[in-house]
């Protein structure tokens, strides 16, 4: 006899040992501590090879291809990669994400061709595209669901402790070995994580119909590339960018059109049709813009005031510790305000942060309380657009939402440094030393500013959605009391004699079926012509 899913899934969690648990947790915590340190590493190494002779005769919108390079694989593949975990075993493709990433690590830390070092952080965005999926897989799958709240937010604020830890020790590694050091950390713990798998469950697999789309994932990624390329060579290149844009078009139409018949797409089209998700991933995009924009030029800007990169790790760290505190502080205070409150908070924070820093001469007082306010803003835009993102979408579709938020973020990541680096190296309203940097704090302004703007727009014409299961059910529940108490109404009324009966409506007929809807279908019921009965010829009323 064999047994259901669920009860095969409570066997699991009830046979899961204390030293899994604990592992589950580090190696979860472990992998988003590596991939935000990955990400923190590029923006400091695009600093120090642009102030460098190692970089120095480069275009800056070149050098934030080490950042981009890494960006779009994981935009792209997260979903296919998340499949396939369900599909393959989470543990086992955890275990080959880390493999590729520390094989990518290591080739970004020792190939010399700037080509093959590009190429390399495009195999670590690969790598971290199975690995985020595969270690929250784990994390759902594995624990028992009273442990799973506290688990998952070890998962996310472990992404703010790795950027602090690199920020902190990055300027030292940089100052002392060079920019290909920052990569030496996440080569080390990429390496004690894979030994980790070992001690891992090794997961259950899903009975899933149908493969990924491998083909709408790689038209995904390769429409991006052409985007992000098309931004930072529109300045070089004049009107021939015109073709890349064409290329980017026909790439990503061909990546919705798999979508649209594919079973298992790489785009989730249903999560589309639902406006709460597209306000929440459009939240998300400017987000990852807004924030991969400022870790870019925060240390550009103080590395071109001349600053070495130890004093710029210790200006940069204030940031990072007010993303981690806000962050947790966010948490709690979600639920009074709502995601878009927070939103539009955590705008305004670095909108104002930004223009602080505009109107100072150099680092002052000013400026480290600025770095402060801006950490505590990406803490508050973190959890706000994340959670706006993936409670838009059904029960069902959370899984497909979180893929989808990550995705938004990295897209808004790789287009946000893209255009910041076209306007540090072009600026065109700014003028004097400092113009190009200039300009790209007051396009991080504009950025905070449509954010802002977005989330007040949602404050202020928030409707219920009535597919929302928090809406749904009550409402459901409301409208059976209603045709209850219309029910003993009548039977009460009939009781009485007929000259002292009060009008009342016919239990039969109590829904309005121009308004309400049949809680025993959930549609609503069609008119129907009024069957004779004992309240015939009298006009019922509801209240």
């Amino acid at each position: 006899m064999r047994s259901s899913p669920a009860a095969a899934g409570a066997a699991g969690t009830a046979g899961l040992t204390r030293r899994h648990g604990v592992m589950l947790r580090l190696v979860g915590a472990g992998v988003m501590l590596t991939v935000m340190a990955d990400t923190t590493a590029t923006t400091l190494a695009v600093g120090v090879l642009r102030y460098t002779p190692a970089g120095s005769g480069m275009p800056l919108g070149d050098l934030v291809w080490l950042t981009s390079a890494a960006f779009i694989p994981i935009a792209a593949l997260l979903a296919t990669a998340g499949r396939w975990a369900d599909l393959f075993g989470r543990r086992r493709v955890l275990a080959v994400g880390l493999v590729v990433f520390v094989l990518g690590g290591i080739a970004t830390v020792t190939v010399e061709s700037w080509s093959f070092v590009l190429a390399a952080r495009a195999v670590q965005g690969a790598g971290a595209a199975a690995m985020i999926p595969a270690s929250l897989g784990l994390l759902l799958g594995e624990l028992p669901e009273s442990q799973r709240r506290g688990a998952i937010a070890l998962w996310s604020s472990a992404s703010g402790l790795g950027c602090l830890l690199m920020q902190a020790g990055g300027g030292w590694l940089a100052a002392t070995v060079g920019w290909r050091a920052l990569f030496i950390p996440d080569v080390v713990i990429g390496v004690a994580l894979l030994v980790a798998c070992a001690a891992l469950p090794p997961g259950r697999r899903t009975q899933a119909k149908g493969r990924p789309d491998v083909l709408g994932a790689w038209l995904l990624a390769a429409g991006i590339a052409v985007i992000v390329l098309a931004i930072s060579k529109a300045m070089d290149w004049g009107m021939d960018v015109l073709w890349l844009a064409v290329a980017a078009l026909a790439l990503l139409g061909g990546a919705l059109a798999q979508a649209r018949h594919h079973r298992l797409p790489a785009i989730d089209l249903a999560l589309w049709r639902r406006p709460r998700f597209v306000w929440g991933w459009l939240a998300t995009w400017g987000f990852g813009a807004l924030s991969y924009g400022l870790l870019t030029v925060q240390p550009l800007y103080l590395l071109h005031l001349g600053y070495p990169m130890l004093e710029v790790a210790m200006w940069l760290t204030p940031t990072s510790v007010a993303v981690v505190l806000t962050s947790v502080l966010a948490g709690r205070l979600i639920k009074r305000v709502g995601p878009y409150g927070l939103i539009y908070a955590g705008s305004l924070l670095c909108g104002g942060a930004c223009v602080l820093v505009l109107v100072q001469t150099g680092p002052t007082v000013w400026g480290l309380m600025a770095s402060v306010v801006v950490g505590m803003g990406v803490g508050a835009l973190a959890p706000g657009t994340s959670v706006a993102t993936t409670l838009a979408a059904r029960p069902h579709q959370y899984a497909s939402a979180v893929g989808a938020a990550t995705m938004a973020r990295m897209v808004g990541g790789a287009v946000g440094v893209a255009v910041v680096s076209v306007v540090i190296d072009h600026p065109f309203f700014m003028t004097g030393p400092f113009a190009g940097l200039a300009g790209a704090i007051a396009l991080c302004v504009a950025i905070s500013v449509l954010i802002g703007a977005l989330a007040l727009t949602k404050i202020t014409k928030t409707r219920p959605d009535p597919d929302d299961v928090m809406v749904k059910v009550p409402r459901r529940l409301l409208l059976e009391l209603r045709m209850t108490l219309a029910t003993v109404a009548a039977e009460a009324d009939a009781l009485l004699p007929a000259e002292t009966r009060t009008p009342v409506t016919d239990p039969r007929t109590a829904l309005d079926p121009r308004t309400a809807v049949d809680p025993r279908t959930d549609r609503v019921p069609r008119p129907r012509a009024a069957e004779p009965g004992p309240l015939a010829g009298t006009r019922g009323h509801t209240n």
